[in-house]
């Protein structure tokens, strides 16, 4: 603001005391010419500014609320962060903690199954239970199979019973485009849509034995089987921590720092043991429990499917007759009402018998 008045000032000087800046020199030819020369001024140049341009803000000696706000901000950002490092460095720990555990187990587990096949470790064996996981999953291969050939079946009467709907169909179309064989192609469009009915009904019938067959295995068996695993794995785990056991229990009689050791082994050892008995508990527990559903469930299963062919089956039969009597009953009163003549083809057999007689005869003269 002080440069833009000190610039006013200088272009509002009269125009008297702008002249007296000026001085006349004397040249060779003697011709008086103004000449312009500047005064030197001692002030310091300032630098117009223009009214557009925004003014500084005076910077007072206290703090504004923003900017106290600000600072709160870093420093609860900063303590947040110190928080959430000791965080990330617990979980890292504990991280590790847990890999280092599991990476001994598998080391163990590794170790003990290597011994076994080489023939160097001791296993624990359970001969009955053996015997019942090896029934169980010989039985789900044998329903595998038996789903994959109901399948199969389930396919091809499908396409059979489409066939026949097809057929009862054209039947029932030449029926009309034919009247004198109407009654004819009727009576098989009636039979054929009879029996693709009951085909699917026993296709319904098929497809939940499939349903429930599948579900015992793929649901049921697997579940016992996936339990199974974990009794496996938890028997080879026990194996090897009671190797362990022995070792530093032998160990322990020549070393101080076997000896110190010990107590730790031995209670990894009993949490293994407790965690294989509960497991073999529970495992004995799920193959009772399946021996029971499995065998209600395919009973009832096998008794409605063998329902279901027989009441197919005899429902055609039935079906069958019915419609034969019906085809007879309907062919003679169509006779009776045409009063059609025989056919050329029923006398056929006779003329011919005649004249092979006749032939026979005259050679018998000559």
């Amino acid at each position: 603001s002080t440069s833009s008045h000190t610039m006013d000032e200088e272009n509002e000087l009269p125009l008297d005391d702008q002249e007296d800046n000026f001085q006349t020199v004397e040249l060779n030819s003697g011709v008086q010419k103004p000449a312009l020369t500047f005064e030197q001024d001692s002030s310091p140049p300032t630098i117009p500014l223009s009214s557009h341009l925004p003014t500084p803000i005076s910077q007072s000696s206290e703090a504004t609320p923003t900017a106290v706000s600000n600072n709160v901000h870093m420093l609860q950002s900063s303590g947040d962060r110190t928080q959430l490092q000791g965080r990330s460095g617990k979980k890292l720990s504990a991280n590790a903690g847990i890999f280092r555990e599991w990476s001994v187990q598998q080391y163990k587990v590794t170790k003990q199954v290597l011994s076994e096949r080489l023939g160097g470790g001791l296993k624990t064996v359970d001969p009955e239970l053996e015997h019942r996981l090896n029934s169980i999953r010989d039985t789900q291969r044998k329903y595998n199979q038996l789903i994959s050939l109901s399948g199969q079946l389930q396919t091809h009467f499908q396409n059979v019973v489409e066939t026949q709907r097809a057929l009862a169909e054209h039947f029932a179309f030449l029926s009309i485009r034919c009247p004198e064989l109407h009654t004819e192609f009727d009576c098989n469009a009636e039979s054929q849509k009879k029996i693709s009915r009951n085909g699917e009904t026993l296709l319904s019938s098929l497809k939940f034995f499939i349903s429930n067959l599948h579900t015992v295995s793929t649901k049921s068996i697997e579940d016992t089987l996936i339990t199974a695993k974990n009794y496996e794995t938890a028997r080879v785990l026990f194996d090897a921590y009671r190797t362990d056991l022995e070792h530093a229990t032998k160990a322990a009689n020549t070393s101080q720092a076997a000896t110190a050791r010990l107590p730790a082994v031995k209670d990894q050892f009993e949490k293994q043991k407790k965690r294989f008995e509960q497991l073999r508990h529970d495992l004995d527990v799920k193959l009772k429990l399946l021996d029971e559903n499995r065998l209600k469930v395919m009973q009832r299963q096998l008794v409605l499917l063998h329902g279901a062919f027989a009441a197919y089956f005899s429902g055609n039969h039935k079906v069958m007759e019915t419609l034969v009597q019906e085809f007879h009953t309907k062919l003679e009163e169509n006779r009776q009402r045409n009063n059609d003549p025989p056919s050329w083809l029923e006398d056929l057999p006779t003329d011919r018998d005649d004249t092979g007689d006749r032939d026979d005869e005259g050679t018998g003269q000559n």
